[in-house]
C-alpha cells in the first residue's frame, strides 16, 4: 500500500513539473539592477522583474549589465516572472 502510495504522489509531482515547464515563457534582456531575490530585466521595450527566489543564492552569480534568458511563469500583470532557471542569452536582437 505504501508503494502505491508513494508511486501515485511521485507521477503527481512529474505531472505537475511537466505542466509548469509547458507554461513557461523565456524573457531575454539585459540586467539593469540586482537585488537579493531578484533583478530586473531589459528588453523589447519592457522592464521585467525575474524573481529567483526558489533558485537560492543564485543573485551572486549574476551582475548588472549581463544578458541573460529568465526562464519561469509570469505573474498575473506581467511585471514579474517567477524564475524556474536562468541561460545565456541568444546572440540574436
Amino acid at each position: 500500500m505504501r508503494r502505491r502510495v508513494l508511486v501515485a504522489a511521485l507521477l503527481l509531482v512529474a505531472t505537475s513539473a511537466v505542466a509548469a515547464t509547458e507554461d513557461a515563457q523565456r524573457i531575454e534582456g539585459v540586467i539593469t539592477a540586482v537585488h537579493r531575490n531578484d533583478f530586473v530585466l531589459s528588453g523589447g521595450g519592457r522592464q521585467v522583474v525575474v524573481d529567483v527566489s526558489s533558485l537560492g543564492g543564485v543573485t551572486a552569480a549574476i551582475a548588472e549589465s549581463q544578458r541573460i534568458a529568465g526562464i519561469g511563469t509570469m505573474a498575473p500583470g506581467g511585471q514579474t516572472i517567477h524564475a524556474i532557471r536562468l541561460e545565456s542569452a541568444s546572440k540574436r536582437q
